[in-house]
């Protein structure tokens, strides 16, 4: 999805609720964690690696550096896992280490002076709004994801800024297919993501 695309979405979701799984799911997860199970670990890890190294990129510019402060940052949670009885507290947890984790890097690289100045000193608001693009990605994508393959194709180009035209040349359909297909995904993805309402207007923007 290209950056049109999410800050569209962005325009949506300013101020509203944080985006969680299901409450029974949620609640049976949250479960499992406390317990120690190693599959809901897997799960939690799986849920949100990616938008934790791409969070972690944004500091540091280095995706291999990026993955080394999430994966510590799985290691600190999980020898904490006893600890949380809400899964909001989770998602907190590992997004405020790993944005210490990657301030501190950079301090020791001694290139504090080359940080912006809001990266450091930025307002709680401005955290949670970076926390909350992280989460746009991740749920669009996810939901993207479990399209067909054709349709999902179609959706990522019209998400790069391809017209219906352009769409059919590339991938060798015809004008008639591509809008099906947008017609189809819409209605999918309008299902998908049923339980995050705020969204839904950015349905509106693809469905074009």
């Amino acid at each position: 999805m290209n950056n049109v695309g999410y800050k569209a979405v962005l325009l949506f979701t300013r101020g509203s609720q944080s985006m969680e799984r299901k409450n029974e799911d949620t609640s049976l997860l949250l479960k499992h964690l406390q317990e120690g199970d190693e599959r809901a670990f897997r799960t939690l890890f799986e849920e949100f690696y990616a938008s934790l190294c791409l969070f972690a990129t944004r500091y540091l510019g280095d995706r291999e550096e990026a993955a080394d402060v999430v994966q510590e940052t799985f290691l600190k949670y999980w020898n904490k896992h006893t600890d949380f009885d809400d899964y909001r507290k989770i998602k907190s947890f590992l997004y405020v280490v790993v944005r210490h984790a990657c301030l501190n890097l950079l301090r020791d690289r001694e290139l504090r002076s080359r940080i912006p100045e809001e990266w450091i000193e930025d307002s709680e608001q401005e955290f949670r709004n970076q926390v909350m693009e992280e989460e746009v990605h991740r749920i669009f994508n996810h939901a993207i994801d479990k399209l067909p393959l054709q349709m999902r194709m179609v959706i990522n180009l019209s998400l790069d800024g391809l017209k219906n035209s352009e769409i059919a040349e590339k991938m060798n359909l015809s004008e008639g297919t591509v809008h099906a297909y947008k017609k189809e995904a819409y209605k999918k993805l309008r299902i998908s993501l049923k339980d995050y309402y705020y969204l839904l207007p950015f349905l509106l923007f693809i469905s074009r």
